[in-house]
C-alpha cells in the first residue's frame, strides 16, 4: 500500500473518530501533514537501525554490506520523495 494512501485513511480514520468536532479542510491537511513528517521520521530512524545491524552481521562482507547500504539508501529516497508529495 502507497503511503499517501496509508496516510489518507489515518486522516479519515482521525476524521471519524473527532466526526462530532467538523474538521475544516485546513484541518485534515494539517493532520496530514503531521501524519507525513511521522512516516519520514520513523522511515529514517528505521533505515538507520537496519544499516547499523546489516553492518555488524556482514562485517566481514563489507562490500555485500556497502551494495546493500546503497540499495537501501536509494529506495529511502524515493519513499521519502513519495512521503513528501503528501504535503
Amino acid at each position: 500500500m502507497m503511503l499517501s494512501t496509508t496516510a489518507q485513511k489515518a486522516v479519515k480514520k482521525i476524521d471519524k473518530t473527532l466526526g462530532k468536532h467538523n474538521l475544516s479542510e485546513q484541518e485534515k491537511a494539517e493532520i496530514l501533514h503531521i501524519i507525513g513528517k511521522s512516516l519520514m521520521k520513523t522511515v529514517e530512524e528505521t533505515t538507520d537501525t537496519h544499516n547499523q545491524a546489516m553492518m555488524l552481521c556482514c562485517g566481514p562482507e563489507a562490500d555485500l554490506a556497502h551494495k546493500i547500504e546503497e540499495e537501501v539508501e536509494r529506495k529511502k529516497i524515493a519513499l521519502i520523495a513519495n512521503l513528501k508529495a503528501l504535503r
